[in-house]
Parts: structure tokens; sequence; C-alpha cells
């Protein structure tokens, strides 16, 4: 039987492309992109991706030979696009993707949009700028305050003078004053903090100074932080996995999720004693919703007000092999590292270089 036209175009819709092999949005990423899909074969040789198709049909995937472009890959291999000669393909799906040359990063927000510029520069959404300013140094596209320092009110950068907040843009479970982890309710829709079941999970809360949440900063408490919860709910469906921003619900609002970083609320945390935080917000305060066994919280006018955490770092990747050197510390005993523990021997709630300098 002869396929008419319309027969073919609508048999296409099934090959591997419309599987998410291939995924284009050329004003966001700037290059047209493939996703590497798992069961394709990448053939360097020829400049091509096969997938095959059945028994009998495979389809293929290469650049317009006419272009002079050729396949260029990221780095792991699972991102395609066409370049020219020489250039390298960088990016990641929650940033953009372009085609720079040597010298050159990929360097923006999303706010400002996402262009290749020198080593060492960034783009403020018109040009390519020169070198930080104030003491900062490019990490991943943006401007930060070098390790040992902390952002000031005026943008400038400061020495720590060893009373630093102990917690840095990582990942942490929240732990409330009812004495159940913070997460999120798939049923309700909101966070709260309650026990663990089938609708209810425990948050795993990326602190993130920036949208591609740079790690390795102090946070500190005149720094705007977006929380990302990086855990999925139990349901798994597409409107509730992971990598959500708490959102800036306000006025009893129940704080919920987002997928959007321009709808995340902006958080501040403050250090307390014995290990305990206080969450607040940056232009606002933040406050229990509402008088619950279960409460959740909501961004309130009053800017002091702040809702005490016992804040307990976890692995942000459960799978990273260089979680076997996060904890300077055998489980279940206090050592050098501990942090907030107020039955440990003096000392031994200091960071390590400051432990070892007391004993």
């Amino acid at each position: 039987m002869k396929l008419s036209q319309s027969q073919l175009l609508a048999a296409s819709l099934w090959l591997p492309f419309a599987l998410g092999a291939i995924r284009t949005d050329l004003q966001r990423r700037n290059v047209e992109v493939a996703e590497i899909d798992k069961n394709a074969h990448i053939d360097h040789e020829n400049q091509e991706i096969v997938f095959k198709e059945g028994a009998d049909f495979e389809d293929v995937f290469r650049c317009t030979r006419s272009s002079g472009k050729r396949l260029t890959f990221t780095a792991d291999n699972a991102i395609a696009a066409c370049c020219l000669p020489g250039q390298r393909l960088l990016g990641s799906l929650d940033t953009a993707f372009d085609c720079c040359a040597p010298g050159h990063s990929l360097t923006g927000a999303d706010r400002t949009g996402y262009r290749c510029c020198p080593n060492g520069q960034f783009f403020d959404g018109i040009r390519c700028g020169g070198v930080c300013k104030n003491g900062r140094t490019m990490v991943d596209g943006q401007c930060v305050c070098p390790p040992g320092t902390t952002s000031t009110v005026d943008g400038s950068c400061k020495a720590l003078t060893g009373c630093d907040s102990g917690i840095t843009t990582a990942c942490y479970l929240f732990k409330m004053e009812n004495g159940h982890t913070f997460g999120y309710d798939s049923g309700q829709l909101y966070y709260s903090a309650a026990d663990h079941s089938n609708q209810h999970r425990p948050g795993k809360f990326k602190l993130c100074k920036n949208e591609r949440c740079t790690a390795g900063s102090s946070v500190d408490p005149h720094d705007p932080i977006r929380i990302k919860d990086v855990q999925g709910t139990i349901t798994q469906s597409s409107e509730t996995q992971g990598n959500r921003w708490l959102n800036g619900a306000s006025a009893g609002n129940h704080v919920g999720r987002t997928s959007r970083y321009e709808d995340a609320g902006l958080f501040t945390i403050t250090k307390w004693s014995c290990g305990m935080y206080c969450l607040g917000g940056f232009e606002d305060g933040v406050s229990y919703a509402c008088p619950s066994e279960t409460p959740s919280i909501t961004f309130t006018q009053d800017r002091q007000a702040c809702t005490p955490v016992e804040i307990v770092e976890v692995p942000c990747d459960v799978h990273s092999v260089e979680n076997n050197c996060m904890w300077e510390k055998t489980p279940g005993s206090c050592g050098p590292g501990t942090s907030g523990s107020c039955h440990c021997p003096k000392g031994w709630g200091l960071p390590r270089h400051e432990y070892l300098a007391v004993q």
C-alpha cells in the first residue's frame, strides 16, 4: 500500500525525533539542539546520529551539508548541535546552548539571555562586560565573592571574621519546631511541617544566590536567596517533579512551588544558637501561615518576622562519590566540623581549621 504525503507526515510523528530526541527553542537556547536518545548511535566519522525504528527502518540526523557546520556535542555527549569547526557547544537544559569560539564561555541569566563572551567577561543583556568589580571573581558566568569572603550590602566583598553563618549555597533539610521536617504536600499543594506520608515528602532544599545555584558561596543574613526543592513528590507526575522553586505566596497564602525562577520567593537565613536558624524574607518577613499542628509558612509585611528551623546539610546528589568527603565525623559522634551541637566538647562546633587551633 502506498502512503500519501499526509499519512507519511502522521507516521513521522512516531519516529524517535518525536520522543524527545530533538529539542528546539531558538528564542531561549540560541542554537537548535538535539537531545540524544539513549538508543541512538553516534557515527563520528560520518557526522551522523542514527536512530533505529523497528527491524527494517532507521532515521538519520545530521547537519545540513551545505552549511559547513559539524555535529558538536556537550561534554557528556547528551546534547548535539551544528556548530562551525573549532567551536564548542556550551550550556545546559536549565540555561541555554550556544556554539562558542575558543577562549569564550557562555554567560548570562534567564532575565538577560545568554551569549558567548570572552573568558572573564559576562553578558548583561546588551553586551559582554568587563571583568568583575568590587573584588568579585567569575564563577560559572556569575560574579561572586571569592572563597573566604562574603558580600556586603554595598555589593563589595569583605573577609570573613571567623563568625560565618555555617551554611553555604548547598543542600539542606529543614526541621521545624514541631519536630517534623518541612516538605511538599502533594494533596494540599503547599509546603508544611508534617509527618512522612504518601502525600508528604521531606524537601531537600538547595540555597541559591543565582539561577544557576552556583555552589560554595557563604549565605549570610543580608543575602537574598531563592530556595530550590531538589526533591520530587511521591506521585512523580509531570507537575510535581523535583527542582522546583519555593514561591513567594504572601498574606496568609501557603508557600508552594513554581518552575519559574522569576516567581520564586526571596528568602534570608540568619543564625541562632544551638544549631538553629531563622528563615525570613529579604523584602518581607516569613511567619507561620496559620495555627496548625502541621504549619506552613507565608510571607508577611513584618520584615523582622522569621520562622525558626533546624538546618541539616545533606548531599544534593545522593549518588555522588564526593559525598564520602563531605563529613568530618563518624555517624553518631561529635567531631571536627560538627556544627550546632550543644553537647559536643568545646571547639567541636567550629570549622575544622578553627577547631584545630584551639586544641
